[in-house]
């Protein structure tokens, strides 16, 4: 009796940890992550978590054969997919009903960057010369007030949408390390047909981060269009406005919406709506030297598309008056 009642005891502490805990420390080869993504393993010192979406599931439990591209946990996540850091792959190997993942070999990951490869040898978007590690290097020195252009944030990012260079200057025979006058990506503005973080996605056609934005529904009120604006004729990126207009979107509130309008061009415009060089307000701007511009097609009908301004996105368009599109 007294055996059973311990028996019953031990199978009451084993079923509370089981659905109340995890098991702590690295996971045995073998072990079903029973916990999904909660588990973690020890490479060495590198603590790989083992969440699905990990760099690095090394050692962590797994129950099919399959592979699966991989950076090493012990690489900073930051250099994965720059420069020459690329991904490795590692297989999930079976024993018996549960198995683990093994290594994640074949990844290129961060080395001491070489200044004369051409090769971003360290992950951070930087090559040669241009990277602060080649300060010191005597083939990096310079004559002092020698400028050249430079960019600190992503190198998926650089001359995209707002992102701009700045430029370093040399002092002391060395290039500085701040880079003056750039401009790095910044939270989306949803209100605007800009692309602040440089993600080739403008204003609210940057679904993750103005899916939910008020200024990015479609809507126009005719109680709150501004003095000679008027309502467009249909809704989204295919709205159409009257032929010397431009659409507009006047950004809102969680409580009060954004309002889609037609309104005359301004002297502000020509170098954010390209379809405002036609307009005599934009002559001899230059915001509008890249820009073409040619009749509407008689299928407009008078008619120009909403927004002739989201290169590459609107080149599609048939009723843009005037655009960057080749």
């Amino acid at each position: 009796m007294r055996a059973f009642a311990a028996a019953l005891l031990v199978m009451g502490t084993v079923g509370f940890v089981g659905c109340n805990d995890q098991p702590s420390g690295p996971q045995p080869i073998g072990m079903p992550d029973t916990a999904g993504d909660a588990g973690a393993n020890t490479d060495g010192a590198v603590v790989n978590s083992c969440a699905d979406t990990a760099p690095d599931l090394y050692n962590c439990a797994c129950s099919a054969t399959t592979m699966r591209a991989c950076y090493p946990a012990s690489a900073s996540a930051a250099t994965r997919g720059i420069g020459a850091c690329k991904d490795g792959m590692q297989t999930c190997t079976l024993a018996g009903e549960f198995g683990s993942y093994g290594e994640c070999t074949g990844a290129t990951t961060p080395v001491t960057e070489n200044c004369h490869d051409g090769i971003d040898n360290n992950c951070d978007g930087r090559t040669d010369c241009m990277d602060p590690a080649c300060s010191t290097d005597p083939s990096c020195s310079c004559q002092n007030g020698q400028t050249r252009t430079c960019y600190d944030g992503p190198a998926a990012t650089r001359s995209v949408g707002t992102c701009r260079d700045g430029t370093q200057t040399c002092t002391n025979s060395q290039w500085q390390t701040t880079c003056s006058g750039e401009v790095l990506p910044s939270t989306e503005n949803c209100s605007d047909a800009l692309d602040h973080d440089c993600n080739h996605l403008p204003g609210c056609l940057d679904l993750f981060s103005c899916i939910f934005s008020s200024a990015c529904q479609s809507h126009c009120d005719q109680t709150k269009l501004d003095p000679g604006c008027a309502c467009p004729q249909g809704e989204g990126d295919t709205a159409l406005c009257p032929a010397g207009t431009v659409g507009v979107t006047k950004g809102g509130s969680l409580t009060s919406p954004g309002n889609d309008e037609c309104c005359a061009c301004k002297a502000s415009d020509c170098a954010n709506n390209t379809n405002c060089c036609s307009d005599p307000v934009c002559a001899g701007n230059s915001a509008c030297n890249q820009v073409t511009c040619k009749p509407l097609p008689a299928s407009c009908n008078g008619m120009t598309n909403f927004d002739c301004d989201d290169f590459p996105e609107d080149c599609d368009e048939p009723c843009c008056h005037c655009s960057s599109c080749p």
